[in-house]
């Protein structure tokens, strides 16, 4: 074993040979700094796999051969060897990264930079106070060194800023030491823990000064002005040893001195990283710089590992895991986003759009940004899920309510910029080149947060029970998404068949219903990618991670899995969502209404994690503290991703600007995923007459408006693929309806249009989807007259809102039966009355979407359009036989349906006599009814093709012989504003009344961002009066 005095010999001796030798060269003495940081990187890793691996002791190290007073100790522990590692590894790599700009400063810089990984090295494992402000002091002047060494202004005022404000924070260190010194006699930090230095005479003043010098250190808002600003004007490459390294070195010193200072010092300390955390991201939101928008995050992310230190004791042995789960990943993650905005060189968000077509440095960036968020497979999802565990059962929600509105307030931002990296319009900048040694640690970095987030996962009992199989598949299909479309969709449709093989027999019958939603459902959805010509980059790897979320949610078996299926499925679905043409907008309200109905979900977890000794998703069924909040909580997370009234405005748009074989899987797939969680919530909360049926109560009245909401909006809508994004709306909310009476009744008739809404919208989208891309508008006025053109086409939309529509003798009459039995004998005869309401403005919108599109005149320019594809037509027409089987044979699917759902409901179900069902209140049945309406069709056709055998037909713009000339056909159309009248009489109802309350929430927290981003005014001695009324403030908070 080297002992870890080398860490501080090899820097200080390269140091000084680099002044003797740098006459051959700058080349020689860049290796030389190579060289230095990667044997301290291996110290530092023999160390930490000795003390974690091979149960080493921790050692104490002696300088001159002495012990204390007469010598420095250092100490290298396991934590010690942890912090090290990150900051030599960090050093290494950003020396890489900085080759050629250290070349080019000369050896000058490059001794500077060694010895400030040296001091970060220091902080770290001294034991003596003292050594600590002399180490501290020296970072601070490399740091401002390596500031001032970047040309411009900017980085001159930054510096200098940075130099008064640490000098005045050093002050008051050197003042504490200076008084602890006197009272106790000891400069040893281990002495002060021994002795309890707040016990003693002044003692608490000086813990005091101590402590709020070390908190300063780490920028705390508000006084934190002048850290942001060194983020924005020192090189991209020091900015990320600043985030990664130097933040890593003074938390540590943060957590050597809460130590000795006391437990009353740690709901300060939490409060302090809690203010800093949500003010510092509240304020991002308003930034468009890049460097300063990435130095609020850092400063933020900080401010969350400082709430943890201070929450240490209550965490308990979980602190650890959750401290460094979340350091490691902002240490990875912020370092190759600085280091990316130095590659790409562009200071506006908005600029960050020359990358789009630039698939792998949008990898790494989606890497990094997921990862400081807190998504699946990162360090940081493991962590943050164990924290907010671990707060909730302590009783510590308010805090958990701060950590995660912080955490949105951060995606927000975040999520904006890389929604102008993947679809912004390309402004006019500089151009940037992709140097090798800078790229390098960029992919190390990345590369690394998968492989720690697995290992990570592996840490305790409950963590390593992730099915980490799927994400290996996504993982290969990322390796080939060079290969054609051909390869790739044919790989995944086999993987997906294969993984349904292997696990359906291990679903009970109410997971095996979503199961073939989500995955037979996908591979029909993905035969339609056969169309594609090329290589569709990047959009295999996301659909297949979208489908591993929708499984893996069926297969958990605890809250954690749950959960983890859950983002992944939310990751994937974001990146389909932005393929779109025009769907930047619609993929940011996505993620983040995703990511707060996730928030709830995972606080309600919590709540139902307390007094139970398992974290068995069946501990929803015994929810035991705040039951009602906890299950409140549930709902609207699934709420957000059904689209509910209220909380659908991301699904229009997101629906209509999708790509065609897209929308399928968003509307027909992903939206069920909402359902299931709401299933699982009300199974939970237990059978009909349960307490909880105010609640349920308001979830019917919740259904039975969106239902209403979303049927009338889609009447109004121009747009094909949009009317049927608001059509899934209304439909959604008749499965919430269903769901909602909590009988046996309502349960079948939800789960009757679950099953239906998923085909015939699948069919929907997809046939809708497929004329789009043959005639090149969303528009349905631009249409019309497709009929002969397309059959195949006019058919299956025939067939399918013949289902929608709730008319024999197809499927939806099964539904709409159903659901009116329910609604009589529940008694929610208004509710009823409303969603039956609903389901008659369904048929404008329908007679609207068929007879625009393929009734009336052919458009000129569509003279010459071809059938759809006939891989659009393969799993339309099998989709249509699986709906054709249900409405013939329904006992097929409702029999076992009845049967599952007597385990909740055991009365008040359907009786079966061969296909005939029967209630209280009457009968149906589905084989004799698709009989009697298929001979009453044939009659009246032939009748009908009889009575037209010699009509005459009418050729387009045989007006013009009347004397009219309509300027344009679209003028002309029957859908062209068809229902105006009826916007008249009803079009307030869908006046985008929600919208605008977002829009106004949106505005009021911007505008607090830009009102408090005011103080930071960029004058030094504004910073300086912050700093010391910052120790005031505290001073009298904690006093009292």
């Amino acid at each position: 074993m080297v002992t870890p005095i080398f860490i501080v010999a090899t820097a200080l001796g390269v140091g000084f040979a680099i002044g003797v030798l740098n006459k051959f060269g700058r080349n020689f003495t860049g290796a030389l700094v190579l060289a230095a940081l990667s044997f301290m990187t291996f110290i530092s890793f023999q160390w930490f796999y000795a003390l974690t691996f091979n149960n080493l002791s921790e050692a104490y190290v002696f300088t001159g051969g002495f012990k204390p007073p007469f010598a420095i100790n250092l100490l290298m522990g396991q934590y010690e060897s942890i912090a090290t590692l990150m900051i030599n590894l960090i050093g290494f790599l950003g020396a890489v990264y900085l080759y050629k700009s250290l070349k080019e400063r000369g050896s000058d810089a490059q001794v500077v930079y060694l010895i400030l990984i040296m001091a970060l090295n220091v902080l770290v494992m001294t034991r003596d106070i003292f050594n600590l402000f002399v180490f501290s002091e020296i970072t601070s002047v490399a740091i401002a060194g390596l500031i001032l060494l970047e040309k411009g202004t900017r980085s001159i005022s930054a510096g200098f800023k940075y130099i008064i404000a640490t000098s005045v924070i050093s002050t008051i260190f050197l003042i504490g030491i200076v008084f602890a010194y006197f009272i106790t006699g000891t400069l040893n930090i281990d002495d002060f823990i021994g002795i309890s230095l707040s016990t003693y005479k002044g003692g608490t003043i000086v813990v005091f000064l101590i402590m709020i010098s070390a908190v300063l250190e780490l920028k705390p808002f508000p006084a934190n002005g002048w850290g942001i600003d060194i983020y924005e004007a020192s090189e991209a490459g020091f900015s990320a040893i600043i985030s990664a390294a130097t933040t890593t070195a003074s938390l540590f010193v943060l957590y050597k001195i809460m130590a000795f200072a006391g437990a009353e010092w740690n709901y300060y300390i939490a409060l302090i990283g809690m203010i800093t955390f949500i003010g510092s991201n509240l304020l991002g939101l308003k930034q468009d710089n890049t460097r300063r928008m990435l130095g609020y995050s850092s400063i933020g992310q900080v401010g969350l590992l400082i709430t943890i230190l201070g929450f240490k004791d209550i965490l308990g042995e979980n602190a650890p895991f959750i401290f460094f789960g979340i350091l490691i990943s902002h240490y990875f993650a912020k370092a190759g986003l600085f280091w990316l905005s130095g590659i790409i060189n562009a200071s506006n968000l908005k600029a960050w759009s020359i990358i789009r077509k630039k698939p792998i440095l949008l990898f790494l960036m989606g890497t990094f940004i997921f990862a400081l968020i807190g998504f699946p497979p990162f360090p940081s999802f493991f962590a943050k899920w164990t924290l907010v565990m671990d707060l909730v059962k302590t009783g510590n929600i308010v805090w958990v309510i701060g950590i995660l509105l912080g955490s949105l307030f951060e995606a927000i931002y975040l999520f904006r910029w890389f929604g102008y990296a993947i679809k912004g319009d390309a402004e006019k900048t500089e151009e940037y080149k992709i140097e090798f040694h800078k790229i390098i640690p960029v992919w190390i970095v990345a590369l690394s947060l998968y492989v720690l987030g697995y290992f990570i996962a592996q840490y305790n009992e409950f963590t390593s029970v992730i099915n980490f199989i799927p994400l290996a598949f996504v993982a290969l299909i990322f390796a080939i998404d060079f290969m054609p479309v051909l390869i790739k969709n044919t790989i995944a449709i086999i993987g997906m068949i294969f993984y349904f093989y292997t696990i359906y027999p291990q679903l009970d019958n109410l997971r095996l219903i979503f199961e073939v939603i989500f995955l037979i459902g996908g591979i029909l959805a993905l035969i339609a990618g056969y169309l594609h010509k090329g290589k569709r980059i990047g959009f295999y790897p996301v659909a297949l991670l979208m489908y591993a979320g929708l499984t893996g949610i069926l297969e958990a078996k605890t809250t954690l899995e749950f959960f983890y299926g859950w983002e992944l499925m939310t990751a994937g679905s974001y990146f389909l969502i932005i393929r779109g043409k025009r769907s930047m907008t619609h993929a940011l309200s996505y993620m983040l209404f995703s990511l707060a109905g996730a928030y709830a979900i995972l606080t309600a977890f919590g709540i139902a994690s307390v007094g139970q000794s398992t974290w068995s998703l069946s501990i929803i069924n015994n929810i035991q503290y705040i039951p009602l909040w906890a299950y409140s909580l549930l709902i609207i997370g699934f709420l957000t991703k059904t689209a509910s009234i209220g909380l659908h405005i991301w699904l229009p748009g997101a629906h209509a600007e999708a790509e065609s074989d897209v929308s399928p899987m968003v509307s027909a797939i992903l939206l069920k995923a909402g359902v299931f969680g709401i299933v699982l919530t009300l199974i939970g909360m237990g059978a009909e007459n349960n307490q909880y049926s105010e609640l349920v109560y308001v979830l019917g009245w919740l259904g039975a408006i969106t239902a209403l909401i979303g049927n009338l909006a889609a009447v109004f809508q121009e747009d094909a693929k949009r009317l049927l994004a608001y059509s899934s709306i209304g439909q959604l909310g008749y499965i919430v309806f269903g769901f909602a009476m909590m009988t046996h009744l309502g349960w079948l008739a939800a789960f009757t249009y679950t099953i239906n809404h998923f085909m015939y919208k699948s069919i929907l989208f997809l046939t809708i989807g497929a004329v789009v891309l043959r005639v090149k508008t969303h528009n349905m006025y631009e249409m019309g007259g497709l009929i002969k053109k397309m059959p195949f086409a006019f058919i299956a939309v025939l067939i399918s809102i013949i289902a929608l529509s709730g008319v024999p003798p197809l499927s939806g009459f099964a539904g709409k039966w159903l659901l009116y039995n329910a609604v009589i004998l529940k008694g929610w005869y208004l509710q009823g009355a409303i969603a039956f309401f609903s389901g008659i403005i369904a048929f404008l919108y329908l007679f609207k979407l068929i007879s625009s599109i393929f009734l009336g005149q052919l458009k000129d320019n569509h003279r010459n359009v071809k059938e759809i594809s006939i891989w659009f037509i393969i799993p339309i027409y099998i989709l249509i036989v699986g709906l054709m089987i249900f409405a013939a044979k329904p006992e097929l699917i409702l029999q076992p349906l009845g049967t599952m759902i007597s385990q909740y409901f055991p009365e008040g179900g359907l009786n079966w006599n061969g296909g005939m069902a029967t209630t209280s209140i009457g009968y149906w049945h589905g084989t004799h009814i698709m009989i009697i309406v298929g001979i009453m069709f044939a009659i009246l056709f032939s009748w009908l093709a009889f009575l037209s055998r010699k009509a005459q037909k009418v050729k387009q713009f045989n007006i013009v012989y009347s004397g009219e000339r309509p300027f344009t056909p679209e003028t002309t159309h029957v859908s062209y504003n068809i229902f105006a009248g009826y916007n008249k009489a009803l079009g307030f109802l869908v006046l985008p009344w929600i919208t605008d309350f977002w829009t106004l929430t949106t505005n009021i927290v911007h505008d607090i961002s830009g009102f408090v981003r005011r103080i930071y005014s960029g004058n030094g001695q504004t910073y300086l009066t912050h700093i010391v009324l910052y120790v005031v403030v505290i001073y009298f908070v904690f006093f009292n």
